[in-house]
């Protein structure tokens, strides 16, 4: 049980962490892999920072591994993406750096990379990772493991913890979606390793940050849907999943470390979440749930917007609130 993996990850501004997480990366005992780096136009100087960390010119120093000077340098190629071109290039390189012109987002950058990976390499599992975290030695083989053992398991994700607080779990694996409210419910969420989550299971969706996905599923279920730009998009990505009939779960012996919230600025974050949190219950809310979210919705996003706007004096805040609103009831669901 060898299957090949490609593994994405986006990197935006955000080299220290990048770098971090491919050193963790091959550092794990599984082999057949192969990682699609997608850049997503970064202003800083994360191209020519990635480079060197390959060619073996920049060491990382991190606490949970110690720097392998060994393996180094690692073999990279370079496309630059264009959407008009077809991507024909076949490497054995380790990885593969994908230069966009601009920045995509999380679901179109990783749909980039999922589609040059599909023509490259070819493989049985795609991962989704994000570029904030530190990978355990095998965690990769434990993916492997869970989802070789249903053929009906489309989805998997690892124990997650915190990176600054190691024995707490930020999710195990994902978790469940409470549709009066709209709202996502990460299993074990902020809570300490204390066994309670040591058995596999299923579980309603897995979270974006480590997300391990069959092939057939591209193929039957589609890639993410681009709408999203970013949150929620894995969410409806599973659910697509659950109404093609795979399952999503939960790889208890798989490991994780993520630098938790730091990914964005709150009020770019607070609205894409509306936004994009209105998208997803149109898209997936059971009719008998839709009507009674709404009305909540539209009571919690008053007060919110009252407290910002009156209380905290929060131009910025009131804005993304409001207009993540009413551009989320303006897309158009299929």
């Amino acid at each position: 049980m060898n299957p090949q993996v490609a593994i994405i990850i986006l990197n935006w501004n955000g080299w220290q962490d990048t770098i971090e997480c491919l050193e963790s990366l091959y550092q794990n005992n599984y082999e057949n892999f192969q990682v699609f780096l997608v850049d997503n136009a970064s202003t800083d100087d994360s191209q020519e920072n990635i480079r060197n960390y390959l060619k073996g010119k920049l060491e990382i120093h991190s606490e949970y591994f110690k720097y392998r000077k060994e393996n180094k340098p690692i073999q990279f190629t370079e496309i630059t993406y264009d959407e008009n071109h077809d991507i024909k290039i076949r490497t054995e390189a380790d990885l593969i750096i994908i230069k966009n012109p601009q920045n995509q987002g999380f679901a179109r950058g990783n749909n980039t990379g999922i589609r040059a990976a599909l023509k490259i390499a070819d493989p049985e599992y795609v991962l989704l990772l994000n570029n904030d975290t530190v990978v355990s030695p095998d965690f990769l083989i434990e993916l492997v493991k869970t989802a070789e053992s249903d053929h009906k398991i489309g989805f998997t994700g690892p124990k997650t913890y915190l990176y600054d607080d190691k024995d707490v779990i930020q999710a195990a694996g994902g978790g469940s979606i409470d549709f009066l409210r709209g709202e996502s419910h990460e299993l074990a969420f902020m809570e300490k390793d204390t066994g309670k989550y040591d058995e596999d299971q299923e579980i309603e969706y897995v979270g974006g940050s480590c997300l391990f996905v069959k092939r057939e599923v591209l193929e039957e279920v589609g890639l993410l849907d681009e709408e999203y730009f970013m949150y929620w998009e894995d969410v409806d990505w599973c659910f697509n999943g659950r109404e093609t009939g795979y399952k999503s779960f939960y790889s208890n012996k798989s490991k994780i470390w993520h630098k938790y919230g730091t990914s964005s600025q709150d009020h770019f974050k607070t609205y894409y979440h509306n936004r994009n949190r209105l998208y997803f219950m149109r898209k997936h809310a059971p009719r008998k749930y839709y009507r009674k979210f709404i009305l909540y919705y539209i009571k919690e996003v008053l007060k919110e917007s009252i407290y910002q706007l009156i209380y905290q004096r929060n131009w910025h805040m009131f804005r993304s609130l409001v207009k993540g609103t009413i551009d989320g009831f303006k897309l158009k669901t299929s």
